[in-house]
């Protein structure tokens, strides 16, 4: 792959290819030079013999009866005196040299031609062919006239013979000469030499600029993502050590039940509703902000914070509302999606990107625990130590170890009846220094490890021991993978199996949307539990991947409806139909339901016109560390 180095190597043959055609340029501009001064130099000598002839001429002119030039050399004495003196002029660079007129029809003629070969008659008529003839007559100064093939020096000088300031003939020598040839054949070689190196640099720089452009379309190919046209994390892994988090927030978002698109229409329309997704994010931010596909249907949003002129906050909002009022067309189909975002505001007070990418992961876990569909920001200093605390394995497996994992307890309410029907327990870890940490704070950080199934055991072992003498009803969260751990299920075995009162009051609660790909294995667990006396519920009911076969196969006790669509119940009328269905469902599939979420009264008077059998919410009760009784119930009106 080219990198600096090419573009280095670019540099200097680029710097080098000037200086050739610097110095072949000041070459070509000596060589001009030299011809110049050698062309000076000849008709300077020329010029002084030729001006002490013309007076020579002319004063012998005089002398002769008609005094004119014409009858002088008319005379061949005289004619013959200055032909054997001006065939003096000839040399090997010196080929021709004669004396012209004007006649009265301005025709040019020879007064006497002193050339060796080809030699012209007296009067005889000589044809010009170039302009300086006449105007050496107009201007009364001398003209050269370069021939065309100037590499032999050819020129013909034109020199005046003036009498009484009158030009009356002139002298023309004809230059020739090797000189030019030479010194072009002296300075071939060099020529040649700047010649070649410049095609060899030229063919260098060619081959590099292939490269780098090469290079540049490799590059563009492993940091883009070809669904989405965004970048990718192999880019995100390029630039991290250059990335100067001071100047970026940090949001991840993901698409909200996205899987339920590619299970309902196929994956084709994932892609494509992926691919234009994608399409309104770009459009939603600016040029300085970077967007990276982080996997499958989740983005991680750097937001350039050096403008002033959006906040994070601003653009993470325009984002998820571009989203929702997007209606993507596939097929025959209009799917409609919403995009949940966890935003790190100040990515740069942790260690590095990978610890700010799992502040904001965690602030998208809480977006979509929410409800979904809302942009959940995290900048408190206060938020960020409990969490950056939290953040490692090491920490829930000190709590482990230390007997700080503590169970809160949630009641499940029956109206129809006015009490509780059960308790749903819910883990905390205590800090040392006496601090309650939620489960979103570390659950993540340690799903599918090791410390996750080590923590799943102690609050088997801990609710078991709550529950183990009185007569109330609990349930204990599970995912797919827990009921799968040999080590889990001995604890469950062991601990139920001779002890069916408290098994027959214990229910597990498996999180629907959890992926399972294994449906036999996941039926045979739910089978040993139900063969335990132990009962199952389905919880969050309608956030994820609803296989109702399979729901309906392995004959749950209680279906627990998603909170996302409990919580705007009371003003959304889609979402009431969709509960009353579910209800309706699990009546006909012989499944109790539970509504989750409840957080009002609007929204628990909602739930009264409709079937549902027990319900659960802080607007009934909130987690405590202890068992409420009925008389605690509603104590937030």
């Amino acid at each position: 792959m080219v990198k600096r180095r090419e573009l280095f190597i670019f540099f200097l043959l680029f710097l080098l290819g000037l200086f050739f055609i610097y110095t072949y340029n000041e070459i070509t501009k000596a060589k001009e030079a030299i011809f110049e001064r050698i062309e000076k130099h000849e008709i300077a000598k020329i010029s002084y013999v030729l001006e002490n002839m013309q007076q020579q001429i002319l004063l012998e002119a005089s002398k002769h009866p008609s005094k004119d030039l014409l009858s002088f050399f008319q005379n061949k004495k005289n004619a013959k005196m200055y032909e054997d003196m001006l065939s003096m002029m000839l040399t090997s660079d010196v080929k021709y040299s004669y004396i012209l007129y004007k006649d009265t029809k301005e025709k040019f003629r020879f007064l006497l031609d002193a050339s060796k070969t080809d030699k012209a008659n007296f009067n005889q008529k000589f044809d010009v062919s170039s302009s300086e003839y006449n105007l050496l007559y107009r201007t009364k100064k001398p003209q050269i006239i370069r021939g065309q093939y100037i590499e032999n020096l050819y020129i013909t000088y034109l020199h005046p013979i003036m009498q009484d300031g009158k030009v009356v003939a002139l002298f023309t020598i004809d230059f020739t000469t090797d000189i030019k040839t030479i010194i072009l054949e002296s300075i071939k070689p060099l020529e040649t030499l700047f010649t070649l190196l410049a095609v060899f640099i030229v063919i260098f720089m060619s081959m590099t600029l292939m490269q780098i452009f090469h290079y540049f379309i490799t590059r563009k190919k492993i940091f883009t993502d070809p669904l989405t046209k965004t970048f990718n994390r192999n880019y995100l892994e390029e630039i991290s050590p250059l990335l100067n988090l001071e100047h970026y927030s940090l949001a991840m978002l993901d698409l909200d039940k996205f899987k339920i698109i590619n299970d309902t229409y196929g994956h084709k329309a994932g892609d494509y509703v992926l691919s234009q997704a994608s399409e309104v994010f770009k459009d939603s931010i600016r040029d300085s902000d970077i967007l990276v596909r982080y996997g499958g249907e989740e983005f991680l949003l750097l937001i350039n914070n050096r403008s002033k002129t959006k906040s994070d906050i601003d653009i993470c909002e325009r984002l998820r509302k571009n989203i929702l009022k997007e209606h993507f067309s596939y097929d025959t189909h209009e799917i409609n999606v919403s995009v949940s975002i966890g935003l790190h505001k100040y990515p740069y007070l942790e260690k590095n990107l990978q610890e700010a990418i799992k502040i904001a992961d965690k602030m998208l876990y809480v977006a979509k625990r929410s409800g979904r569909n809302r942009v959940i920001c995290y900048d408190e200093k206060a938020s960020r130590e409990d969490f950056s605390s939290s953040a490692d394995i090491s920490f829930v497996k000190e709590a482990i170890d230390e007997d700080r994992v503590i169970c809160h307890y949630q009641p499940i309410y029956d109206f129809k009846h006015t009490r509780i029907f059960k308790y749903e327990a819910l883990v905390r870890i205590v800090t040392r220094d006496g601090k309650i940490v939620p489960p979103l704070a570390f659950l993540p950080q340690i799903k599918e490890t090791n410390i996750h199934y080590k923590l799943t055991q102690r609050i088997l072992l801990l609710v078991f021991e709550t529950f183990k003498n009185n007569n109330k009803l609990v349930s204990i969260n599970m995912n797919f993978s827990d009921l799968i751990n040999p080590d889990i299920e001995e604890t469950i075995v062991r601990n139920l199996r001779d002890d069916q009162h408290l098994a027959s009051r214990v229910t597990f609660e498996i999180l629907e949307s959890d992926e399972i790909d294994d449906i036999e294995l996941f039926k045979e667990k739910i089978n040993l539990l139900h063969s335990l006396k132990a009962k199952v519920s389905i919880d969050d009911f309608g956030s994820g991947y609803s296989n109702f076969k399979t729901i309906i196969d392995i004959e749950a006790n209680f279906l627990k409806i998603d909170g996302s669509l409990v919580k705007n119940i009371d003003v959304n009328a889609k979402d009431f139909k969709v509960v009353k269905s579910i209800i309706h469902f699990a009546a006909q599939s012989n499944m109790q339901t539970i509504a989750e979420f409840v957080h009002s009264k609007e929204v628990y008077e909602k739930l009264l016109l409709l079937d549902i059998d027990f319900m659960q919410g802080y607007y009934i009760s909130e987690p405590k560390n202890y068992l409420v009784e009925s008389d605690e119930l509603f104590k937030i009106l």
